[in-house]
């Protein structure tokens, strides 16, 4: 069934796309207030909701890291997140072996792997060079 591209979530997404480059990865918190900007009238529980479904359609991918809070990535292709623990800026990771790391896992234990999605922290090339 296709999604309605009500303009709730066109703002959603044109919030995602604007800020991605300087937050990465955003909370529901951080978009609503991103939509507010230029739709004050809408609610947080609108934002919410279309979120949501947005997620729920593949249209962006939910990540949940280790401090519990539901972040938002237009990067719906098969990926992983490095974290760093000095800026908390959230990275997309790319790693090529690991169709073949998977299907290691599964001969071996006889696991059926349905999703694959490794989280990394340490430091940031950025925190890296100013500490230097």
């Amino acid at each position: 069934m296709q999604q309605r591209q009500t303009i709730q979530k066109q703002l959603i997404v044109k919030a995602l796309e604007k800020l991605k480059h300087v937050k990465g990865h955003l909370s529901i918190d951080e978009i609503y207030s991103a939509v507010r900007e230029e739709y004050d009238s809408i609610s947080k529980m609108t934002v919410y909701r279309n979120v949501r479904q947005l997620a729920a359609s593949g249209m962006i991918m939910q990540i949940i890291l280790d401090d519990g809070i539901e972040r938002y990535d237009l990067n719906t292709h098969a990926h992983h997140h490095f974290t760093c623990t000095k800026c908390e800026t959230i990275y997309d990771v790319e790693i090529e072996e690991l169709p073949e790391f998977s299907q290691q896992l599964q001969d071996a234990h006889g696991f059926e792997m349905e999703v694959a999605h490794l989280f990394f922290t340490g430091v940031c090339d950025v925190c890296k060079a100013k500490k230097q």
